[in-house]
């Protein structure tokens, strides 16, 4: 029996041991996300716990599709929002579409029409008619998804509503999306195709989320021709999804950026170029469709996290890699198809290596795509001092391979148990250095205070330098030298941003534009304030009759039958629109078509929109009021003076309120 070295048992000690700055992960609910997180944590240097941390809480813990996934992460960051996979499922996410285009017609034009079957099937074939009769050469085709379906599972077209009914009873219980098929679209080399534009939701309160600057093209497999009865069975025509593509004996491997059934989206866009357009206009309403579809759902979201964690109760911060599939009509118009809250990281695809024989290979676009998303967006969570200790880490391991490229040059003609030395040696060296970074980081400090003021002197010899002998370039270049030694924290963030694969998109470039749609989430706060009860499903009538004395709605005419009546109106409704999960209380979307009803009932004005901000300025009013009314610094008696006050005078009332009661003021 071999006994270990004292050397491999303090090795062992090491490892146990974990610096303060380093960064943890947990990976043990990552499951097919394993190989490229992996990747980066090797790359970043981080901390990685395959199996859970025991001891302590991670920094970072990643799973696989939703947020629940993994009990043990109470804090840190979590990379699932609750319920982003409902919020993103086809009916949530195009109700939410479909509300801010009923507010804003000309600015959420970038979606196919919706319906949902089978609660709107009279709707949908009253629709098709009127289409036809306005336009009798009309040859309509529609898509039918299933609420549920992913990877183009259970897809398909049809030319009529009745062929619906034809398929339906197979199908009987489940719901579905039906949409206009989108047929005149942009072709390269004859096939249709699709972008899976990457975006990363860094958090939700502020707002803030990137966009990727490389993403993939997903090509059909069969020339495209324009829908017809012979040829719409053709899923490998009309269909872009990867997952349905690569079954297809003519998927292409092709390593070529500019060829094979999977591209990057860089390649495509330079072929764009290429044929006399402005790619570079395509980009920009890609991002406006990223930004408006963002607002879109936004507040679905803040519901779902107050669900999760209401007032009072802390748990982890969250961010979120999502994936929007977008396709571009034949004039360039970029058409938002679906978002995929977890989309796929695999890099690796099934190939026949030799005839009959069939292996999973490395696909070098993915690689080249997922891996800096997931790096970068792992950096972009950190927080701003660990990040500077990756970054300081990670450029001290590329200093040590390029003098490990530069003075072992014959290193590859080595057997590989001396390469695999070497290597080990060099982890082992990391270990050690690990250990005693956290000793070190004290004098590290102080070094770099004195590097500053070292620098400072030096640009004031360097100046006097100049002025006596402006040719002389020797200092410069050692003071560059000393720089990149120890470069400074502000530089190093600056280069962070610049080196970096994600876009910032709200609030840096977008946040007028988008600002002006985000109405809906004063909605949301008013549903939240008035559900009442922690972590409710939703509105139940008692709440939904407190939601209206609260507001004092019902001092604009709405009695207590009428509300009763228009809740189980309302409930019968959406009950009809899901029937797989029948709901005993109102969703958010379901409130908001009250708002709507009450806004035109009490709040009469010329758009919905004006209507809208009507009933939400009331509500606010009424709830800052009475939350005003149980607060310390507010007694009763001082309650009835501001009352009998300001009811008189309306319009000092709402300068009054303009002034005070503002978000700050108002914790709710």
């Amino acid at each position: 029996m071999s006994v270990s070295s004292p050397r491999r048992e303090r090795s062992r000690f090491i490892r146990k041991r974990i610096s303060k700055h380093a960064v943890t992960i947990d990976t043990s609910k990552a499951k097919s996300n394993t190989d490229v997180v992996r990747m980066c944590v090797k790359d970043l240097g981080l901390v990685e716990y395959t199996h859970g941390r025991k001891d302590a809480h991670c920094d970072i813990y990643w799973n696989e599709h939703h947020f629940d996934d993994n009990p043990a992460a109470t804090s840190g960051k979590v990379n699932k929002f609750p319920e982003m996979e409902h919020i993103c499922s086809k009916m949530t996410l195009f109700r939410c579409l479909d509300i801010m285009r009923d507010l804003y017609p000309s600015d959420f034009d970038f979606y196919p029409r919706t319906w949902y079957l089978p609660a709107q099937f009279e709707e949908f074939s009253s629709e098709v008619q009127n289409m036809k009769t306005k336009r009798k050469k009309l040859k309509s085709t529609f898509i039918i998804k299933p609420y549920g379906g992913s990877s183009g599972e259970g897809i398909f077209l049809l030319n009529e509503p009745k062929d619906y009914l034809s398929s339906y009873p197979s199908k009987r219980g489940m719901c579905h999306v039906a949409q206009e098929y989108m047929a005149n679209v942009y072709l390269i080399d004859d096939f249709k195709f699709d972008f899976r534009i990457y975006v990363v939701l860094k958090s939700m309160e502020p707002l803030e989320f990137y966009i990727c600057k490389e993403g993939l093209a997903r090509f059909s497999t069969v020339p495209y021709q324009s829908p017809t009865k012979k040829n719409m069975h053709e899923t490998f025509m009309h269909l872009t999804n990867y997952s349905l593509n690569k079954r297809s004996k003519d998927f292409s491997h092709s390593e070529e950026d500019d060829e094979g059934s999977k591209r990057t989206l860089s390649s495509v866009m330079k072929r764009i170029e290429m044929n006399g357009q402005d790619s570079a206009k395509v980009w920009q309403d890609i991002e406006l469709v990223v930004c408006r579809t963002i607002v879109a759902i936004v507040p679905e979201l803040k519901v779902a996290w107050n669900k999760a964690f209401p007032p009072g109760k802390h748990g982890p911060s969250c961010f979120q890699v999502l994936g929007f599939d977008i396709l571009l009509l034949s004039d360039l118009k970029p058409i938002l198809l679906e978002i995929n809250g977890s989309p796929s990281l695999y890099m690796d695809s099934e190939q026949e290596v030799s005839p009959g024989v069939m292996k999973y290979v490395r696909n070098p676009k993915d690689e080249e795509v997922k891996f800096p998303l997931i790096r970068d967006t792992i950096l972009l969570v950190m927080s701003p001092h660990k990040r500077k200790h990756c970054e300081r880490k990670r450029r001290k391991r590329m200093m040590h391979l390029q003098k490990l490229k530069s003075s072992h040059e014959s290193l590859l003609a080595r057997p590989s148990s001396e390469v695999t030395t070497c290597i080990q040696a060099y982890d082992d060296k990391e270990d050690i250095e690990e250990l005693k970074e956290e000793e070190e980081q004290e004098e590290e400090d102080h070094m770099n205070q004195q590097l500053s003021e070292f620098h400072l002197d030096e640009e004031y010899n360097m100046d006097e330098a100049k002025i006596e002998n402006p040719h002389s370039d020797n200092d410069q270049e050692l003071k560059d030298e000393i720089h990149l030694e120890h470069p400074d924290p502000e530089d190093l963030e600056a280069h962070h941003l610049e080196d970096s694969c994600l876009k910032q998109l709200y609030p840096d470039l977008y946040q007028e534009e988008c600002d002006q749609f985000r109405i809906l989430e004063r909605a949301a706060r008013v549903y939240i304030n008035c559900i009442g009860v922690k972590k409710s499903p939703g509105m139940s009538s008692s709440a939904f009759r407190t939601f209206i004395r609260k507001c004092q709605l019902n001092k604009k005419g709405l009695t207590n039958a009428a509300v009763d009546i228009m809740y189980i109106d309302l409930q019968r409704r959406w009950d009809n629109m899901n029937p797989e999960a029948s709901n005993i209380c109102l969703s958010f979307q379901a409130f908001l078509d009250a708002c709507f009803e009450i806004s035109k009932i009490c709040f009469s004005a010329p758009t919905k929109i004006e209507m809208l901000e009507g009933l939400l300025s009331i509500c606010f009013v009424s709830l800052s009021i009475y939350q005003k009314l149980f607060n310390e610094t507010f007694s009763f008696d001082f309650y009835i003076v501001f009352k009998m006050f300001f009811t008189s005078q309306p319009n000092v009332l709402h300068f009054f309120l303009l002034l005070t009661l503002s978000d700050n003021m108002v914790p709710w």
